[in-house]
């Protein structure tokens, strides 16, 4: 029975991707893993129930429009999520995901919305203050909502507003009127297309999701890739309604991408770093977009909002950016009120 215990490790060398992306796919609840101490360990049984899962169908985390679930890890004092720390909130009925919790919950605890790996450096500099720390994986129209009604401490942000051609600064002044809030860049990203390896049918911009061959997966309602691929369109005049798979719907850039990796979709669109560990599809870059991080100003005095506004500003934080790889630095720490 032991030898059937794997580390992350074990893992990723048997299924041929990186350490983090198995971490990634524990964090989303879609490989199942157990604690052993204080060590994350996965059985080979689950690792072939989930591979046989996905031999056929939406991969990873793809679900038909409006039956998906986003998932909110508990990680608390830094330790890795497992199953038992999960709250689970419907995806289009609340996009508040936290009403699962009691309140003395959520007022004891400290809620990073975001989906970005990045923000994983913000949970380790958290960890070993005493702070309960829940992560969100909702998008960020969504996560920004949460910040409006105080359900969450801080949200991540990377929405493109189509009338200014700018990130997120718009969307904040929209989305939380009358509400004070500082805004720290984190960094840059790159954005476009999710094609087969070797690009066989010469996909190049946002134009070719008008071609009727071919079959598109989305990202869900609320995501940044979402509003941005929505507005592209909208300016190009390109019906929704006409393209396959348009309402088709992944929770994650990984699952975007591993369906595109399969054959089940020719075309899918995210961030450059989401093809990480997927073998088989390439990335067609298109636009350049900021990743910045939203909190409300009545808290940036709270020994949370200090340790990371301190460490966002540090040579650190773009040394550790530096070593995940494939940010743009040049704005790192820019810092904005609203």
């Amino acid at each position: 029975m032991g030898s059937n215990l794997l580390t992350a490790e074990d893992v990723a060398q048997q299924l041929r991707i990186k350490k983090y992306t198995v971490y990634e796919l524990i964090k989303r609840g879609e490989l199942p893993s157990s604690k052993v101490g204080k060590q994350v360990r996965v059985s080979q049984a689950d690792i072939d129930r989930y591979l046989a899962s996905n031999k056929t169908g939406p991969q990873y985390s793809d679900r038909p429009l409006g039956s998906g679930r986003e998932v909110v890890d508990l990680i608390s004092s830094g330790r890795p999520s497992v199953p038992g720390n999960r709250v689970e909130s419907p995806v289009g009925k609340n996009p508040d995901p936290f009403s699962a919790l009691g309140e003395a919950s959520l007022q004891a605890a400290v809620i990073i919305s975001g989906q970005d790996m990045c923000l994983d450096l913000l949970v380790a500099r958290l960890s070993g203050t005493g702070n309960t720390v829940l992560r969100s994986y909702v998008g960020c129209y969504n996560g920004l909502y949460s910040l409006y009604h105080g359900r969450v401490t801080m949200s991540a942000a990377h929405l493109w507003d189509a009338e200014t051609d700018s990130y997120n600064y718009p969307f904040i002044r929209r989305l939380l009127p009358g509400l004070p809030v500082g805004v720290f860049r984190l960094g840059g990203r790159m954005q476009g297309l999710y094609v087969r390896k070797g690009n066989p049918l010469n996909i190049q911009d946002w134009r070719d999701f008008s071609r009727p061959e071919l079959t598109m997966i989305n990202r869900e309602r609320g995501s940044g890739t979402r509003i941005l691929l929505d507005q592209k369109l909208a300016r190009l005049g390109i019906d929704t309604a006409a393209i396959r798979g348009y309402a088709w719907e992944s929770t994650s850039h990984l699952g975007c991408a591993g369906t595109v990796a399969k054959g089940s979709a020719e075309l899918g669109c995210g961030c450059e770093r989401g093809i990480e560990g997927v073998g088989g599809v390439e990335f067609v870059p298109l636009q350049l977009e900021w990743y910045d991080f939203v909190f409300r100003l009545a808290d940036r005095n709270t020994p949370v909002i200090r340790t990371i506004s301190s460490y966002i500003t540090s040579d650190e934080f773009k040394r550790d950016l530096e070593i995940m790889g494939g940010y743009d630095l040049s704005q790192t720490g820019r810092y904005e009120e609203f």
